[in-house]
């Protein structure tokens, strides 16, 4: 009863967790708050943080397997982090991390705590957590586009849908993306591929581009017939 007594309920994943548990949520909290943007034009979702905390994504992590693929097929690789020493990799990484937010970009997840290995299955967290990661969607993160990582998500994509949020999904052929690990080289080419066309879609050529294109397409034939 006295272990029972000390035990909250964590926002993060909605169970019963000790006093370390929660504050080890504040702390990753902290450094992802530290590079999100002020307007999120990509949020990107995955099911959870993983297990270590010196693998957190934010912190930068000591394990490369997911962080270096990531950013890699977003175009922000190491080499430009020009403002870090070579020799100093945590300051590569933080640069690269300020990069990923200039660009707009944040990662959250489905639950913002680590799962156990032999945990609940997926549709099982989604049913449970979604209507919390809607909530933060819509009244807190609000992004322009969402793009969840990995296919366990599909019942998230569904619930978003319901909502009418929809519109604002990038998939990868409808469901979401693998997520970009060492050695999957297809999924960091999708996700890569994803980003590059949704930039083209948003960044058109301007109307006065096109002006100036005819006007010198005209200029050259006018000068070819005389």
């Amino acid at each position: 009863m006295a272990a029972w007594s000390k035990l909250l309920f964590c926002d993060g994943c909605g169970l019963p967790a000790s006093p370390e548990h929660i504050a080890e949520r504040l702390r990753r909290l902290e450094r992802s708050t530290k590079f999100r943007p002020v307007h999120v034009g990509v949020l990107f979702v995955a099911l959870a943080p993983p297990l270590r905390p010196e693998d957190d994504f934010y912190g930068p992590p000591d394990s490369r397997e997911f962080f270096d693929p990531f950013l890699d097929a977003l175009e922000i690789p190491a080499s430009t982090a020009k403002a870090a020493a070579e020799s100093d990799a945590p300051l590569v990484d933080a640069t690269r991390l300020a990069e990923f937010q200039r660009k707009g970009c944040y990662l959250a997840y489905l639950s913002e705590c680590p799962l156990s290995e032999k945990g609940e299955l997926a549709a099982a967290i989604v049913s449970r957590l979604g209507p919390t990661l809607l909530r933060r969607i819509q009244f807190n993160y609000k992004p322009k586009h969402i793009a969840p990582l990995g296919p366990e998500l599909a019942l998230l994509i569904d619930l978003l849908r319901s909502v009418g949020i929809g519109p604002t999904l990038i998939l990868n052929q409808g469901t979401g993306f693998s997520v970009p690990r060492a050695g999957n080289r297809e999924a960091s080419e999708q996700l890569r591929n994803a980003m590059i066309s949704l930039v083209s879609r948003e960044n058109p050529p301007s109307e006065y581009d096109r002006i100036r294109f005819t006007q010198t397409e005209g200029n050259i034939g006018a000068g070819g017939s005389s």
